[in-house]
């Protein structure tokens, strides 16, 4: 029986992509999707835990040697700012609010507090619990970020729902976990189960 849902925050419940993207052009664009390749190698063959800031910081150096462009400490500034004040996808707001009526819900999140705060300003009521890698000391994909999420809060796996747009993150590594999963599909990934709109999830428990 699902008592508890969490979520990825950035790309899942937060459009992401929109705010990197709209950074990375005012330097150069067409930067965007080498970027989150760049950034999802650093974050897999993370072994200790850093900043995600940090991560940023190196992930732009990276992109920038890439296409010869020299790297300059406001374009971080502006990366991080724009990261940081993602904005809700529409029916995020919705789904999440139909959603806390019936279960308890949750963020698990590759961040670091500081950040999360910012994206979640005026909307932590929204959620129950919120776990970032500054909190667990791991990134996803690492199994041991669910692990560890879900022993903070002394949460049985048996009764979690995890939701992500994003299978590699997020959907292999808890389906390895015996976790319940679904992807919220934004990016036209493959997975099993997937929903177009939050609320949907509604549905599946009626």
């Amino acid at each position: 029986m699902v008592k508890f849902i969490t979520f990825d925050l950035y790309g899942t419940l937060v459009d992401w992509r929109t705010s990197i993207k709209n950074a990375l052009d005012f330097i150069k664009p067409g930067m965007v999707d080498d970027f989150f390749k760049i950034e999802y190698e650093y974050i897999k063959n993370l072994n200790n835990f850093e900043p995600y800031s940090n991560i940023l910081k190196n992930v732009l150096r990276d992109l920038l040697k890439k296409y010869k462009i020299n790297f300059d400490d406001d374009y971080e500034y502006l990366l991080l700012r724009m990261f940081a004040k993602s904005q809700f996808f529409p029916d995020s707001l919705y789904g999440l609010l139909k959603l806390k009526n019936k279960f308890k819900l949750g963020i698990i999140s590759n961040t670091e507090n500081s950040i999360i705060k910012v994206t979640l300003y005026g909307l932590e009521d929204l959620f129950n619990f919120i776990v970032t890698a500054e909190d667990t000391g791991y990134y996803k994909p690492k199994i041991d970020a669910f692990k560890k999420a879900f022993e903070l809060r002394n949460i049985p796996i048996d009764e979690v729902l995890h939701v992500s747009s994003y299978p590699k993150y997020d959907l292999e590594p808890a389906e390895k976990l015996g976790i319940k999963n679904i992807m919220l599909d934004r990016y036209g990934y493959s997975w099993p189960r997937k929903i177009k709109k939050l609320d949907e999830i509604l549905s599946i428990f009626s």
